[in-house]
């Protein structure tokens, strides 16, 4: 498996540019094709609309016409900085909006890159929970890039957050391009319970994993002394890691995702991207 075809999510908010820059860094390291995914959105009006009055739908037709211009300025700027960066790249907007649009889309990629919700200044009609509902819905891993800060690198320092669960070997499986081309591999268990730090081995075996892969692993099992998902942030600060491998903790209730406690804490704290499989 390598990262042929990276999906990216757009939008107009001020941190796209630095979601494209990334995900284009990917696709020149992997040879891969970089595919903008720009949703139009869906018009607020439509979803308070009592009556097919046709004054209502002018107003859904101008609203309508207003959405695809600004899809259609982000489709461009889009095409213009991946041919800045002479990266391959395919803008498509879609007349849809932001999840629906990045799940189809996204479902034939290696990876999905998609941006840290920003409570405070999240672009028009993108959910809190975009982020968790992507990785959830569509199959791919999933790339979140924090809401601030600059990335000069991904995956050249990774982090790998060890759990004994399907999810987490789902996340290490998924991020084996990057691994196998990173110059810093630490792989980190931070457990909860006494007992389990003392006497699982599986760390040991996820080692050995990543090992036969010719990949050159640190491994370290630590207890929590907080919150795991803070541990994790720490560890990665304390080693300059680039990027979190984690798996993607939770379950679905229709299209709500109740989130696991670690998955919760990173996606609401990150400081580096974070790289996720459910």
């Amino acid at each position: 498996m390598s990262f042929k075809t990276i999906a990216v999510h757009l939008d107009d908010g001020p941190r796209c540019a630095i979601r494209i820059a990334l995900a284009a860094s990917l696709a020149t390291r992997f040879e891969g094709k970089l595919i903008g995914i720009v949703p139009t959105g869906v018009p607020d009006v439509m979803l308070s609309m009592d009556t097919a009055l046709p004054d209502g739908l002018e107003v859904v037709a101008l609203s309508l016409a207003h959405l695809r211009t600004r899809a259609e300025a982000t489709a461009q700027a889009f095409d213009a900085q991946c041919k800045t960066l002479s990266v391959r790249a395919e803008s498509r907007l879609v007349v849809e909006e932001a999840l629906d649009a990045t799940v189809e889309h996204g479902r034939c990629s290696d990876l999905i890159v998609v941006g840290q919700t920003d409570r405070h200044r999240a672009p028009d009609g993108l959910a809190f929970d975009f982020p968790q509902q992507a990785l959830l819905h569509a199959g791919p891993p999933v790339l979140v890039v924090p809401c601030a800060g600059v990335f000069a690198t991904v995956g050249q320092n990774v982090l790998v957050a060890w759990k004994g669960t399907r999810e987490s070997a789902n996340a290490v499986r998924n991020a084996l391009p990057l691994l196998r081309s990173a110059q810093r591999v630490t792989l980190v268990e931070v457990s909860d319970a006494p007992e389990r730090a003392a006497g699982d081995d599986s760390l040991m075996s996820a080692k050995a994993w990543l090992e036969s892969h010719g990949i050159e692993v640190r491994a370290q099992r630590e207890l929590a002394l907080a919150g795991v998902g803070s541990q994790l942030l720490s560890r990665a600060a304390a080693i300059g890691a680039d990027l979190i491998v984690c798996g993607g903790y939770g379950h679905s209730r229709l299209r709500e995702w109740m989130l696991g406690g670690v998955t919760r804490h990173l996606l609401e704290h990150m400081t580096v991207p974070v790289l996720f499989s459910h």
